[in-house]
């Protein structure tokens, strides 16, 4: 069980962003709103092209108290 200091809308996860023409794009975020947010302010690609968004890995701000189970 993890104890938050900093609060969950703070804690930053890899998600993996796979565009229908194959393209995978890693995005540093906290929700899947926040990366589909992120993609359209960039411009690079379009909102509607995104195939599926994954899930890689969580990651937690330094200063974070967590104890494994």
């Amino acid at each position: 069980m993890s104890v938050s200091k900093v609060g969950d809308d703070l804690k930053q996860m890899l998600f993996l962003v796979y565009f229908k023409d194959g393209y995978v794009k890693p995005v540093i975020g906290t929700t899947q709103a926040q990366v589909r947010e992120l993609i359209a302010a960039e411009g690079e690609r379009e909102v509607g092209d995104i195939e599926k968004i994954v899930l890689e890995q969580n990651y937690y701000p330094q200063n974070e108290d967590y104890y494994d189970i």
